[in-house]
């Protein structure tokens, strides 16, 4: 894992308006009637530092503050009221190192106001993430446990400090606790921690756990290179059952989720089409492959061919086979057939007979059916469809990625057309 990807998507996390919007009033606690008063020998600098911060005069507030900082008897709330003030004009002239310093400082006095310590925890963090420093991002993230400061950025960073310093139990507790913040705020959790969940349990080899943190990424993010992964990685653990159907849906899911395909996708793709004769897929596959520059035209030429002739002769009797079938299963064959030459509602209506008929193909009927709603653009219905499944547990976990499809949080697109035949 690219550790330089999981600290900027911490930081992202943590905005910088919030900062700034948290330090500029730095007197504030000042003004209130029991808050501690400021030192003789530092007041006069301090006065002199707000102005400078208040006409954005740096100079003159850097100068004074750290006028304020010499001062030998300064008291702890001098100190903080000086770091907060200094915190302000070394961001404005973009000194994060030293901004980072100070927002620290003023977290760690004990004379800093509880509130103003909570919120300011935050972008203290920021600053030691930026600064790769994540034994800092640590320390302060157990302070904000240690005070019960509830902070979404303060999870997010205290994950990603975690992950890179190898500590995968932290590092998957706190990733968990932001994407909860999250869901309870009604939010989608930040990509990172999904990516931290991800990677973690991919060091572990836990698969399972991998693919469902991909299956959170893929629905709520729907990056082509998610779904590529949720894909890959369920063919690998697909439980018993009718798998050969199984994944052939599953490779019309890439399709229809956007995911990368490489080379090897196409050449599989088609294998599992091959292996129930449904050559409208076959082709499909074997023709996105060769347009998308993955397979070469003359290599896959003789397959090609036979795919034609094959489709050639198995197009054109599908509605007498269709009529004639008796059983669920000889039906959900049609409605595959159907399905793989791009036609939709001819599928749905032999899928629905399938089911109405009962018996073994209703699992493989249902899902030819919902797939072929979503193709023609009514999600509603294919919905209801799953709601509804009922089938071996390798077409259940078909069912249930298509399902996940149907559930994308990313901004819900028409349904994709066909591939375009190969002139």
């Amino acid at each position: 894992m690219n550790k330089s990807v999981l600290r900027a998507a911490a930081i992202a996390c943590l905005p910088f308006a919030a900062m700034a919007l948290a330090v500029t009033s730095a007197q504030a606690e000042e003004k209130k009637a029991e808050a501690p008063k400021v030192s003789k020998a530092v007041s006069k600098f301090l006065v002199e530092c707000k102005k400078g911060v208040d006409t954005k005069d740096w100079k003159l507030a850097l100068d004074n503050c750290h006028q304020a900082e010499a001062v030998a008897e300064a008291t702890d709330y001098d100190k903080y009221l000086t770091q907060r003030l200094l915190a302000v004009a070394y961001l404005n002239t973009n000194d994060h190192a030293k901004a980072g310093q100070s927002f620290v400082s003023v977290v760690k006095n004990p004379a800093t106001p509880p509130e103003d310590r909570d919120t300011l925890i935050a972008p203290a963090i920021q600053l030691a993430n930026e600064a790769n420093n994540n034994a800092m991002v640590i320390e302060l993230g157990q302070l904000a446990v240690k005070y019960n400061v509830k902070s979404p950025e303060v999870w997010n960073a205290m994950a990603a400090a975690y992950y890179q310093s190898n500590d995968s139990a932290n590092a998957l507790t706190f990733a968990q606790k932001g994407i909860d913040a999250a869901n309870a705020a009604g939010k989608i959790p930040p990509y990172g921690l999904y990516q931290i969940i991800a990677f973690t349990y991919d060091k572990a080899k836990d698969r399972a756990n991998e693919v469902k943190a991909f299956e959170l990424m893929a629905r709520d993010y729907g990056k082509p290179d998610d779904w590529r992964y949720l894909l890959d990685f369920s063919m690998e653990i697909l439980p018993p059952g009718n798998k050969k159907i199984a994944a052939l849906n599953l490779y019309r899911l890439r399709i229809q989720s956007g995911a990368t395909w490489v080379g090897q996708n196409f050449l599989e793709a088609e294998d599992s089409a091959h292996a129930i004769r449904s050559w409208g897929d076959s082709r499909t596959f074997l023709q996105m492959g060769v347009q998308q520059g993955a397979l070469i035209a003359a290599k896959v030429a003789p397959v090609m061919k036979q795919i034609n002739d094959d489709a050639k002769k198995d197009e054109p009797i599908l509605a007498t086979v269709e009529k004639s079938a008796k059983s669920s299963k000889d039906l959900a064959n049609v409605a595959e057939a159907y399905f793989g030459y791009a036609r939709y509602a001819e599928a749905a209506r032999a899928a629905q007979k399938a089911i109405d008929a009962g018996g073994a193909g209703v699992g493989e009927a249902q899902l030819v059916l919902a797939m072929s709603q979503v193709k023609q653009g009514d999600e509603a219905a294919a919905k209801a469809t799953l709601a509804k499944f009922s089938g071996d547990a390798a077409l259940g976990r078909a069912a249930q990625l298509w399902n996940l499809y149907l559930d994308r949080r990313y901004g819900k697109t028409a349904a994709a057309a066909a591939p375009a035949p190969a002139k």
